[in-house]
């Protein structure tokens, strides 16, 4: 049996990139927040479907918090369990939330490849200048001892607020997220090692 759910539901709307930021003359008005929010999600204007509470500038990116007339469909799996299947915005086509979920979890994974090669190259870095990479076998150390000559900026957690594991010899070393399982050692696992 599928039931329909409307809900309003509350979220901040991720910092607005500056170049939608500088549709807008100056500040970002509720206005164009509103507008520009709508167009994300596929809402036609005019509508009371999304409704700007808050907007704080800060400098060239803002955070908006909005409502969001959202409606959600139910199914119930085998076992007599609600789940969540299908997320619609405005008058869109219903969207299937596991294949929302994968695409989130894809660019998640990305981006831990590309937090992941940039302690890499930074290990490089540190093994050219001593002649050997960080000994640990935790990567708070790693960080501790990259940051700031060879890593300018801290990398702790993954896409997913897991920490990223470290273990390193003076001849190798393997970089990990666990992904979203949060397990080691498993297909969804991000890995980056030396080369040997």
């Amino acid at each position: 049996m599928k039931h329909l759910i409307r809900l309003s539901l509350l979220f901040i709307i991720f910092m607005l990139c500056a170049a939608f930021v500088a549709e807008a003359a100056g500040d970002l008005s509720a206005k164009d927040a509103r507008k520009l929010i709508a167009h994300m999600v596929g809402i036609e204007l005019p509508s009371d479907a999304v409704r700007v509470k808050e907007v704080s500038s800060l400098g060239s990116s803002a955070v908006v918090v909005a409502q969001v007339e959202t409606a959600f469909r139910f199914v119930k799996n085998d076992e007599g369990k609600w789940r969540v299947a299908e997320i619609r915005t405005g008058d869109n086509r219903w969207e299937d939330v596991e294949l929302i979920a994968r695409a989130v979890n894809s660019e998640k994974a990305l981006r831990a490849r590309a937090e992941l090669e940039t302690m890499a190259t930074a290990l490089e870095s540190f093994r050219r200048e001593r002649g050997f990479y960080v000994v640990a076998d935790k990567q708070s150390v790693l960080v501790d001892q990259l940051n700031p000559r060879y890593l300018s900026h801290v990398i702790r957690t993954d896409p997913w607020h897991k920490p990223y594991l470290y273990e390193g010899t003076r001849e190798r070393f393997t970089l990990r997220s666990t992904g979203l399982d949060g397990k080691e050692n498993t297909p969804d696992d991000v890995v980056i090692s030396s080369k040997d």
